[in-house]
């Protein structure tokens, strides 16, 4: 059973402000869990179902944790329904340290990736995860944005979290500014546009998206080049994860 001071904390944490107030972000599951020990995520503590302590996937992590000096806690039954963030828990949470990014740190002449409210998690889980998939690390989020450590953020990335880099900044224009500054092309997508196959061919460009219903904010796309991914079809629109998986394939 697990003390209540842990089980409250748990419990904060799925709230964005203590997310926020804490710098702490909860994983679920064992295929969450194994990505965080794997890419050497600062994990601050790990809860597991004390019925499932003896199956070998779970005592493989709770050995692993023991190992780095990680504290190990064993939820019962009636914990359950404080700590888990899905329907049905999988046994198994760690509590995990947020990491320290500033925009400056993505200026390392690589591309970036720049969402500007994009709000649903379902789509910015999908784009962490492609971006991931693609080879690129470096996200920035600007206000209106869904926070990257909602617990159904974390968990559609399939643990692509722990490989990216993600920035949450409170405006987009003075950054943009500066990459613009250091030889980086700003380039936005829009349904009109150059052709986005037209983009120039260096590493060194910021793709900004924005939301499906809202596009990206006029002084935001005052400082860009628009492009766009032609229309062949009659759709009204592309999913905003889908589009920036589009234009993340073809600059890989």
């Amino acid at each position: 059973m697990l003390q209540n001071s842990v089980k409250q904390h748990i419990s904060k944490l799925k709230e964005k402000k203590y997310r926020n107030e804490f710098g702490e972000f909860l994983i679920e599951g064992l295929k969450g869990v194994e990505e965080a020990f794997r890419t050497n995520a600062d994990v601050l503590m790990l809860v597991v179902e004390g019925s499932k302590r003896d199956e070998p996937a779970f005592a493989e992590l709770i050995d692993l944790a023991t190992r780095r000096d990680i504290e190990v806690a064993y939820s019962g039954r009636n914990d359950i329904d404080a700590i888990r963030t899905t329907e049905t828990y999988p046994g198994i949470t760690a509590i995990i340290s947020q990491p320290v990014v500033d925009a400056d740190d993505l200026m390392d002449g690589t591309p970036v990736l720049c969402l500007d409210g994009i709000s649903d998690p379902g789509n910015l889980g999908t784009i962490i995860r492609t971006a991931d998939w693609f080879g690129i690390k470096h996200i920035m989020l600007g206000p209106g944005s869904v926070d990257p450590y909602n617990d159904k953020v974390v968990r559609s990335t399939m643990g692509s979290i722990f490989r990216t880099h993600v920035v949450r900044l409170d405006t987009l224009e003075e950054s943009l500014e500066v990459f613009q500054q250091n030889g980086y092309h700003l380039a936005s997508f829009d349904m009109e546009g150059t052709d986005y196959r037209d983009l120039p061919q260096t590493p060194k460009v910021v793709f900004i998206f924005g939301s499906e219903s809202h596009g990206i904010r006029p002084e935001i796309a005052s400082l860009c080049t628009p492009y766009t991914i032609p229309q062949v079809g009659a759709a009204e629109s592309l999913n905003v994860a889908m589009a920036a998986g589009i234009v993340m394939s073809f600059i890989s």
